[in-house]
């Protein structure tokens, strides 16, 4: 094939892409999430707000005030804090403020650009950051992430946090980074020891009563912006390959895992779930405090 052929076939399947993207009605594309960053104290000078969907396609949204009137600002998606900037995950084009110093404006981020944006997006902190001259300001994104896991039929009741990058924690349930959260398209995969105070009633009720011991029960997971979700459980497996299809897009369910032994040469214990319904709740019972530990 010749050289000039291979470098266009990536340019039309990006085409087809936004093609696509541009002529399905928007309540037909999937949102696969959102995130939002209070951009300047405490939001003195607006939001912006990224969104990711299924196919690939994202869209970023400025409503921004109270920066230099007339004033082109760069736009820089980062790794790190505010106070502690890491590197530059994407530059994205440039957003030009009016004569009050206001900013309206949804861009398309296309495939290429998102890419580059999920590795910081799975980091532990990522900013979006404005410059104009000596003008800057900056914004944390956050999301909407579990922060509680019930299973009130086996007494399981764990705050959860954001996994570790080494051994797991203690005293908590995890998410894993690189999957999805609850209400979002894919597999929210949650984790804990098989110790007491944690996912240790699912072993021993799968050891005493088998997978039916676990069949049907119902899970609730409550995430950062106040709501929970009811799962039912349907499935449970013990397998040497825990991960695999934990990536997938093309449903969305819930998978809890624990151990079956004491170090990793031992399977793990993999009970799913399906949504079923998800309702307000306060912000109280969706943040519980959370102490994890080493162990």
């Amino acid at each position: 094939m010749r050289p000039t052929r291979r470098r266009g076939i990536p340019i039309l399947v990006a085409l087809t892409t936004l093609l696509t993207f541009a002529s399905v009605p928007a309540d037909a594309i999937t949102l696969q999430r959102t995130w939002s960053a209070k951009v300047g104290s405490s939001g003195s000078n607006g939001a912006i707000t990224m969104k990711a969907y299924t196919n690939g396609v994202g869209s970023i949204r400025y409503g921004l005030r109270n920066l230099k009137a007339n004033a082109t600002y760069n736009v820089q998606i980062r790794n790190g804090t505010c106070a502690s900037l890491g590197s530059v995950a994407a530059t994205l084009n440039a957003i030009q403020t009016s004569t009050t110093g206001t900013v309206s404006r949804l861009d398309t981020l296309y495939p290429w650009v998102l890419q580059t944006i999920w590795p910081a997006a799975r980091r532990s902190s990522f900013v979006v950051r404005i410059v104009s001259g000596t003008s800057i300001r900056c914004g944390v994104f956050s999301f909407a992430h579990a922060t509680r896991v019930s299973v009130p039929s086996l007494a399981i009741n764990l705050p959860v946090v954001r996994g570790p990058s080494g051994y797991p924690y203690c005293r908590v349930a995890m998410y894993l980074t690189a999957t999805a959260q609850p209400r979002e398209p894919g597999i929210t995969f949650l984790y804990a020891h098989a110790r007491a105070g944690m996912f240790l009633p699912l072993l021993t009720t799968w050891k005493a009563r088998g997978s039916a011991g676990l069949i049907g029960r119902t899970v609730k997971v409550w995430t950062s912006d106040s709501y929970v979700s009811y799962y039912r459980t349907f499935k449970v497996r013990k397998t040497a390959h825990p991960m695999v299809g934990v990536t997938s897009l093309s449903l969305e369910r819930l998978w809890l895992q624990t151990s079956t032994g004491p170090n990793t040469t031992y399977a793990k214990l993999v009970v799913e779930a399906y949504r079923y319904k998800t309702v307000k709740t306060t912000y109280a019972a969706s943040h519980p405090a959370a102490h994890p530990i080493r162990c």
